[in-house]
């Protein structure tokens, strides 16, 4: 079982790693906002920043700063259309899914953590 539980925790501290970055995202109530934003408007093909800025109550140079970090981190995408830029999420290329695997997994550890604990004592 000891080393079943090693194989366990090693696979889990490697998502915790790749995780981490997007936690850091997520981190900041401006783009818990703008994503909420992305959400409620799902389906639409993206929304523009003015729209996004009316919904986060944000103005618009730091809603535009935050799409960048967001963007930068790969959770969301944009697509142009001439001179206009709509933001969606795309969530089958999102980095979003390496959190979305630690948080599958950080339940069945903490239990098998505690069950590893009684063991020992």
């Amino acid at each position: 079982m000891d080393q079943e539980f090693q194989n366990k925790k090693k696979d889990f501290l490697q998502n915790f790693a790749l995780a981490r970055p997007i936690m850091t995202v997520l981190g900041d109530e401006v783009r818990q906002e703008i994503l909420l934003a992305l959400i409620e408007s799902g389906g639409q093909g993206g929304i523009r920043v003015g729209e996004i800025q009316k919904r986060s109550n944000v103005s618009r140079s730091s809603v535009s700063h935050h799409l960048k970090v967001l963007l930068d981190a790969g959770m969301i995408r944009m697509r142009r259309e001439g001179t206009r830029n709509y933001y969606y999420i795309d969530f089958d290329n999102s980095t979003i899914k390496p959190l979305i695997a630690f948080f599958q997994q950080a339940e069945p550890m903490l239990k098998l953590c505690a069950q590893m604990s009684k063991e020992r004592v």
